[in-house]
């Protein structure tokens, strides 16, 4: 009864982050194909606001992954650590990338409204589902980004991503790499 009280208290965190999602990998092997002239769209506004939308889900791992360092300990928490330096790696680069273009970032929220966490496996399962919405978030804006350049910056990052939710897989007991495609999943999924 706990943990589905936990889920619905996420389940309400991620549509409230108002996050869209993708049901599979497809959207990714169409953002990877070859610019040869079919995309005369130029980069303006459309990218912007996608990558803001990253931009403000990379501030929230990074919030994330602050507060739940103080519920872990030994292996996991050297991992949290270096995957906070990461999450604020790609804040940088996303905030970079959206200046480039003309854009400007959005800021970080003062406060964010995690559910209540009270151990380890509360903090990773949380941070499982924040990753796998960030996976889907990703894979949802590699279509979306007109500029190659920045679709590049954020196929590396949602790699890095997969490779977080792996590391919180196994520090759960599960399976590091359950099945032959991440494709990321709403927060509401089984």
């Amino acid at each position: 009864m706990v943990g589905a009280r936990r889920r619905a208290t996420r389940r309400t965190f991620f549509r409230g982050a108002g996050i869209t999602f993708v049901a599979g990998a497809s959207a990714y092997v169409a953002a990877c194909g070859d610019d040869d002239g079919a995309t005369a769209a130029k980069t303006g506004p459309a990218d912007v606001d996608v990558l803001n939308s990253l931009l403000d889900l990379e501030y929230t791992l990074v919030a994330a992954y602050r507060a739940g360092a103080l519920l872990l300990g030994g292996e996991v928490l050297a991992s949290a650590r270096r995957f906070l330096e990461q999450e604020q790696a790609h804040a940088e680069a996303i905030l970079r990338a959206i200046r480039q273009i003309g854009g400007t970032p959005v800021k970080p929220k003062a406060k964010y409204d995690f559910p209540t966490l009270s151990d380890r496996p509360d903090f990773l399962s949380f941070a499982s589902d924040l990753e796998k919405t960030t996976i889907a978030a990703y894979i949802d804006s590699l279509p979306k980004l007109t500029e190659r350049s920045v679709r590049g910056t954020a196929a590396a990052i949602v790699t890095t991503e997969a490779e977080h939710l792996s590391v919180i897989r196994s520090a759960l007991g599960g399976a590091e790499a359950p099945s032959a495609f991440v494709t990321g999943q709403a927060s509401d999924d089984p």
